[in-house]
């Protein structure tokens, strides 16, 4: 399934995680995500959270953007995202949405807590190449 693009040629990954209302948790992964030398040329700020049609806007203080210019970095994100997770989710409870354009996986409880089954259903949902 391909990626989307914006009208730059880049992709965009909006990361945002649950009931995180004091903006701490996507703080701590903003940092992770900067840290991993693989995500060098991936941009990570913070932006307004998307709310569903189904839900409140208020359990959300912040969300992440990734946008990347070089496809192959997209893997290295996934893996990055997948690996704080799983270090996460065995200190506290965590649920995370991913969404590339239109597509969205939502992730939560004992799955987290394995990375190679993060990364590989991020990879299969979200797909890996343009």
């Amino acid at each position: 399934m391909p990626i989307s693009r914006d009208s730059g040629g880049e992709i965009r990954v909006k990361i945002i995680i649950d009931g995180d209302e004091s903006g701490h948790s996507v703080n701590e992964l903003r940092k992770w995500l900067r840290s991993d030398d693989e995500l060098v040329g991936a941009e990570v700020d913070f932006v307004a959270p998307d709310s569903r049609p189904d839900e409140m806007s208020g359990g959300i203080a912040e969300a992440l953007m990734a946008t990347i210019a070089d496809p192959g970095v997209l893997g290295a994100l996934i893996g990055a995202v997948g690996g704080w997770v799983t270090a996460r989710a065995s200190a506290r409870r965590t649920r995370i949405r991913v969404k590339v354009g239109e597509r969205e996986i939502e992730m939560d409880g004992p799955a987290l807590r394995d990375p190679e089954g993060v990364a590989r259903r991020l990879r299969s949902e979200l797909g890996e190449a343009p």
